[in-house]
């Protein structure tokens, strides 16, 4: 499961780069899915997890980094949730943020912090600065899943319905983390407390994948229309602007591909298309200026 939402996030980190440069409402979900492939990668997903803590002392850092990235891509999450709902931004909006350091100072004082193990903070639950560490990291990601849940109450629709369902088993699986903490140090029940812990990995992943899967088919559904109405199109242009060197340098069409919406880059080579004619006086063939007309009409046409 951890492998599906390290190619679902990565999938997404691709897919969404030019809306990045273009948009800026699109950047807070791109920096959210970046954090959360790096809370994977140190989970030990791609390379060992042995292999990465080593190089950091061999202590469980990467529990703690995990941890961090993993709040942050959530946190960044709910930050585009609340500019697609249009939700104000108050003080609650950073409350998480203020965890991370109550987290960095109880994961210091955890005693015997090595060796490394995917298990750290099972083998600690008797101490009480695990306790707290794991803890306030669970409540503060409770907290803002609740939070992207309320502002996605309205939409809760078709793919926003998905993102909603999944967020729902992130909760149950946060609650059942904190459940098996609280118990397993502040009462005699361990077995209990391991039973009801065992299920956060079942959960947690499992959610997070739902809503990754919600938020790359939300992406495509919205894209492939217009990759469809003007890709080919754009590509051909910008080939046809490389070749016959209608720029001051090779660089501006690619980065006018890159920079601009498909329809955009598409009326932008037209233009340097016909000013290159102009400026030189030089007509293209028959064929090449029956495609430019085909192109023209069809923008004409979305007009």
């Amino acid at each position: 499961m951890k492998q599906l939402l390290f190619a679902l996030l990565s999938a997404l980190c691709l897919l969404r780069i030019p809306s990045v440069v273009k948009v800026a409402e699109a950047r807070a979900s791109w920096v959210a899915s970046m954090f959360g492939l790096t809370a994977l990668y140190v989970l030990g997903t791609v390379t060992p997890l042995a292999s990465i803590d080593s190089y950091l002392g061999g202590v469980n850092v990467t529990n703690l980094l995990q941890a961090i990235f993993a709040l942050l891509a959530i946190f960044f999450f709910n930050d585009s949730v609340r500019r697609l709902a249009h939700v104000p931004v108050r003080w609650t909006y950073y409350a998480p943020l203020l965890s991370i350091p109550i987290m960095i100072v109880s994961f210091a004082l955890i005693e015997d912090k090595a060796p490394t193990s995917a298990d750290f903070i099972d083998y600690r639950m008797d101490q009480l600065a695990t306790t707290v560490y794991s803890g306030t990291y669970m409540f503060a990601l409770l907290f803002t899943v609740l939070r992207i849940i309320y502002m996605l109450r309205h939409k809760a629709r078709g793919l926003y319905a998905t993102f909603s369902a999944g967020l729902l088993v992130v909760a149950a699986a946060v609650s059942c983390h904190i459940a098996y903490v609280l118990l397993f140090h502040f009462t005699p029940w361990h077995s209990f407390a391991e039973a009801i812990g065992a299920w956060f990995d079942r959960l947690f992943y499992a959610g997070l994948s739902v809503t990754a899967a919600g938020w790359l088919i939300l992406f495509l559904s919205k894209q492939l229309p217009k990759l469809r109405l003007w890709m080919i199109d754009a590509l051909w242009l910008t080939a046809l602007r490389i070749r016959v060197n209608a720029d001051q340098t090779r660089v501006s069409p690619a980065w006018d591909l890159f920079n601009e919406t498909l329809e955009n880059g598409v009326y932008k080579s037209l233009i340097v298309l016909h000013n290159y004619q102009r400026g030189n006086k030089c007509p293209f063939p028959e064929s090449v200026q029956g495609r430019i007309s085909q192109i023209e009409a069809k923008l004409d046409a979305r007009v």
